[in-house]
C-alpha cells in the first residue's frame, strides 16, 4: 500500500526554494524559452533549428494521417452507411489524444536541474560537477548539448518532440508513443477495411482531386501507418523494458552489458505508478493530467 501523503514534485520543491521566479537570468540556458500562458500553464520550449524542423515534420505527419484517414477513407464510407460512427469516433479520439500528447511532451520541463546554493541546506555530497555547464547535479542527471542544460534522470533527447525526455516529462513521452501507435493502428485497419471489405464509395465526387488521386493518397497513408506502427511499437517495448529495470536509454548506451546484480528488477505496476504518479490508473493515458510524484524526485534522492 502506498502512503496517502504525496511527496512534492520538483516544480513545487524549486518554488519552495525561491528558484522559480526569483532566480537569476542564468537559471535557464540560452537555448530554453519558458513562458506562462493562460490555460496552457508554464511552457518550456527549446530553441533548436533542427529540432523545430523535426517537430514540424512530426506535426505535419499527424495532420496528414488524420486528414487522409478521415476525409479520404472513413467519412465517405460513413456517409454511405458502411463505416460505423463509433469506429470513426474512435479514430478521432486517438488523433486528438495523439496531438495533445505531442504538445505536452514537447512543452513540459523535462526535469531541469535548478541552481543550488549553500544556504539552501541541501545535501549535495554525493552530487557531481558538470564539466559543461559547471553546475552540481545528481549522479543520474545528464547534460544535454541540444538544450545546454542538465536534466534529471535524462533518458534521451528526442528531436521529433524537440525536447529532452527526463524525470518530469517521461510519462508524457510514453503517452505520445501509445497514442501514436493507436492512431497508426486505426489508420492501418481503416485502409484494410477500405481495400477488402467496404464497397466502392457511392457518394464520392470522382472529379475532386482527393478522390481522383485517392489511390496514391491511401498508399502514402498505408506506408506511413506501417512505418509508424513498427517505430512506435519498438520504442514502446524498449521503454517498457527500461522502466522495469529502472534504467535509461543513455545508461544502456554507456553500459550495454551491465552486471545483472546491479539491476533493480521491479513489477510493471510499480514502474508505471512511479512514472505516472498518484491518482487512478484510468487517467494515466490522459495527456492533460498533471503528474504528482509518489516519492522524492531524483533531484534529492540517491541513485539506485
Amino acid at each position: 500500500m502506498y502512503e496517502k501523503e504525496e511527496v512534492p514534485s520538483l516544480s513545487t520543491f524549486v518554488s519552495g526554494l525561491g528558484l522559480d521566479k526569483a532566480a537569476p537570468s542564468s537559471e535557464y540556458s540560452s537555448n530554453i524559452i519558458v513562458k506562462s500562458l493562460p490555460i496552457l500553464g508554464r511552457l518550456h520550449f527549446v530553441k533548436d533549428r533542427n529540432g523545430i524542423l523535426s517537430l514540424t515534420f512530426t506535426f505535419l505527419y499527424w495532420v496528414y494521417g488524420t486528414w487522409c484517414g478521415l476525409v479520404v477513407v472513413l467519412l465517405p464510407h460513413m456517409r454511405d452507411k458502411q463505416a460505423s460512427e463509433p469506429f470513426v469516433a474512435l479514430y478521432v479520439l486517438c488523433s486528438v489524444m495523439c496531438i495533445c500528447a505531442l504538445f505536452r511532451a514537447a512543452t513540459l520541463n523535462p526535469g531541469r536541474v535548478p541552481l543550488i546554493s549553500e544556504k539552501d541546506n541541501i545535501d549535495t555530497s554525493d552530487w557531481e560537477m558538470c564539466d559543461k555547464c559547471q553546475r552540481k547535479r545528481p549522479k543520474r542527471a545528464h547534460h544535454c548539448r541540444r538544450c545546454q542544460q542538465c536534466v534529471l534522470r535524462m533518458d534521451h533527447h528526442c528531436p521529433w518532440i524537440n525536447n529532452c525526455v527526463g524525470e518530469e516529462n517521461h510519462y508524457a513521452f510514453m503517452q505520445l508513443l501509445f497514442w501514436a501507435f493507436c492512431l497508426s493502428w486505426m489508420a492501418f485497419w481503416s485502409l484494410m477495411l477500405h481495400y477488402w471489405y467496404y464497397p466502392a464509395c457511392i457518394t464520392c465526387d470522382k472529379e475532386l482531386f482527393i478522390f481522383e488521386h485517392e489511390k496514391w493518397l491511401n498508399y502514402l497513408l498505408l506506408a506511413s501507418a506501417i512505418v509508424m506502427l513498427a517505430f512506435m511499437g519498438f520504442n514502446l517495448i524498449g521503454q517498457n523494458m527500461n522502466l522495469i529495470m529502472d534504467r535509461t536509454t543513455l545508461e544502456n548506451m554507456k553500459d550495454p552489458h551491465p552486471d545483472i546484480s546491479t539491476i533493480r528488477i521491479r513489477s510493471e505496476w510499480s514502474a508505471y505508478r512511479e512514472m505516472c504518479g498518484s491518482g487512478s490508473m484510468l487517467f494515466w493515458l490522459f495527456p492533460c493530467r498533471s503528474r504528482k510524484v509518489l516519492r522524492p524526485s531524483y533531484f534529492y534522492s540517491n541513485p539506485v
